[in-house]
Parts: structure tokens; sequence; C-alpha cells
């Protein structure tokens, strides 16, 4: 899409806002697909699946989507979203790797009057953004320890793999985590480190863990599936079963909750939050209404309920991804989306 001149989008939180929200409504004279810069802070395993939903949504709405992955490195996602600005794309969809991040980008964009909008993971200062997607890692984080703390009988001793630290979804997993652990006084923290969200260094600090409290852990908390999944093969290696929870529900993971390799996760399906973000970016270049905030509530995956999990995110996917941009759309208008029916 050519940019033309902007219109003003009802968006009007504040003068910044009313020129973001509006800088890319008007479609060209000969071309009206709307092109997208994304830049996530890697290609997780949730990035990975998300991928698929926008995909999905961009195909079945006219949308050109340019990725940008920065592997956890800050001054690599500043460097590409700077790209994506000399682009001259209609908007980016912000997935930052830390919180205290891209303030000169995100003011380098509105001076171009290109609209940011971040998604799965938050900034400290947000004031510029036109609007959010966010998950409540806050109470995902809780819910993971209550329901280690509730497996538990509310006394054990447990120890935390956090994500890589100084990222949003870390920082407000972990007071999520604490808070419910707070309020088990039976339940001791013997350690507490940082996986990076990565299967391997959770392997690696797991071993450490199983050495230096040799039959004392009873119970392991993880930040995301890909580090809960590494302390399922360390703890498989040592020849030790110890129950262990996630967040996201990863296709591995479900299986590991179905076959009860793991006690449970909670469901972020990024294929229905990254499509949400991708939405909510074409309607605000669009100069459509939207929210200032969308939340996603993350539902717990037990045993009891992981067969109909996996049947959207795993047997049934490409059914799921078929009715995806219809279900997008409703989301939107409810309010909630999350929903998956």
């Amino acid at each position: 899409m050519k940019r033309t001149r902007p219109i003003v989008s009802a968006i009007a939180i504040s003068a910044t806002l009313l020129a973001l929200s509006g800088c890319a409504a008007s479609a060209a004279e000969d071309d009206d697909t709307l092109r997208i810069g994304i830049a996530v802070y890697a290609n997780s395993s949730f990035i990975t699946q998300g991928h698929e939903g926008v995909d999905t949504y961009a195909a079945a709405n006219d949308i050109e989507v340019l990725w940008q992955a920065a592997d956890f490195d800050v001054n690599t996602q500043a460097t590409q979203v700077e790209q994506l600005i000399n682009q001259q794309v209609d908007a980016i969809l912000l997935a930052p790797v830390q919180a205290d991040s891209l303030q000169p980008q995100l003011a380098l964009a509105a001076e171009k009057g290109i609209p940011v909008i971040a998604v799965n993971a938050q900034l400290d200062d947000d004031s510029t953004l036109a609007s959010s997607v966010q998950p409540d890692d806050v109470a995902a984080g809780a819910q993971a320890a209550q329901m280690m703390i509730d497996h538990l009988g509310g006394e054990g001793k447990v120890v935390v793999l956090q994500g890589a630290l100084g990222s949003s979804f870390e920082i407000n997993r972990t007071q999520g985590m604490h808070a419910a652990i707070d309020a088990a006084p039976g339940v001791e923290v013997l350690a507490e480190d940082a996986g990076n969200w990565s299967r391997d260094d959770s392997i690696n600090l797991t071993r450490t863990w199983l050495n230096s409290f040799p039959d004392q852990i009873q119970g392991i908390i993880a930040q995301n599936d890909d580090m809960a999944l590494g302390a399922l093969q360390a703890t498989r290696e040592a020849g030790v079963e110890i129950p262990i929870v996630g967040i996201d529900g990863i296709e591995d993971a479900l299986n590991a909750v179905a076959d009860g390799s793991m006690l449970g996760t909670q469901l972020q399906h990024g294929r229905v939050e990254l499509a949400a973000g991708l939405a909510v970016a074409a309607k605000v270049a669009r100069g459509e209404n939207v929210e200032r905030l969308y939340t996603y509530l993350m539902p717990p995956v037990t045993a009891e309920n992981v067969d109909a999990v996996i049947a959207n995110v795993v047997t049934e996917k490409d059914s799921f991804l078929e009715g995806l941009p219809a279900l997008i759309e409703k989301n939107l208008e409810s309010g909630d989306i999350a929903n998956e029916k």
C-alpha cells in the first residue's frame, strides 16, 4: 500500500496517539494491500506457532507481512524496527525483547506516521502505542504456581525456571508466581534462575539443581513450556520423576500433559493471540476504532481438559486455522480474545 496523506482516527487517547492511529488509514489509488511489519523477540515455539495464525489471517485480509526476529537481542531488534520504518510499512506489530527498550525507535515511528501495536510483551512506556494485545502474565504466573501448590497439598520444596530477565512476561510471571507462593507458607523455593525461555538452558540449569539439591526437589515451575520440557528431559536423564508445570500450551507440552509427564500448563495459543495482534494493527492502519488494550486470559490445561485443547492446537489444527479469520473478528467484537469456540 502506498502511503498517502493520513486521516484522523477515532482513537483519541492523546495527541500522539491520534496521530499514530490515523496515519495509515488511506488506501492507495491502485493497491489496497496493507504492508505490516512484525518484529518479535525470537522465533520461539510460541512465536513459530503464532506465525501460522498471522499468515492465515493475512492471507484472508489482503495483508503483506514482513517478519523480523531478534533472537532476544535488544540491539538487533532496534535495528530491525528501524528497517521496517525505512520500508514505510503501514503499521508495526511489536513483541519487544525487553520492557525498557526501543523508545528512540518508537519516537521515529511516530515522526514517520507509522502506528505501533504491541503484542505478547509489554513496554514500560507505552504512551506512543496505538494499541496493545497482551496476555495477563501475572495471572498466568499465579495460576501455574497455584497448580503446583495444590498438587503438593500446600507443602513442598520447588525450583522456579524464569524466562530471560527483563522481558515484561518474565517480570509479570515472576510477580504472579511469587504472590501465589508467598500465600502458601508451606512451600519453599530452593532456587530460582533464568532458563532464558530455552530448552537447552533449562536442561543445564535443572541438572545443576538436581545435583545441588539431591532428593529435595518436589516440584518444578517453569515460566514457559520450552523450559518445562527442558526440565523434563533433565529429570528423565537423572532417573527421577518430579511434577512440572509450564505456560503456553505448545504441542510438545500438551502431549506431555496428556501422557502424564507434565502436571499441567496454561494455554496461550500463539495462533490466536498473534493473529489478534495483526487484526488490531490492520484496523489501526485502516483508520478503524480499536481498544487501547486487549487482554488474553490463559485457561489452565490439565489431564482433565487436555484432549479438547490438543484438538485445536494439534490434531485438528488445519480446520481450526480455516475458521481463524472469522474467529478473530468475533473475538475482537466480544473482547474475549482467547475464545476458541
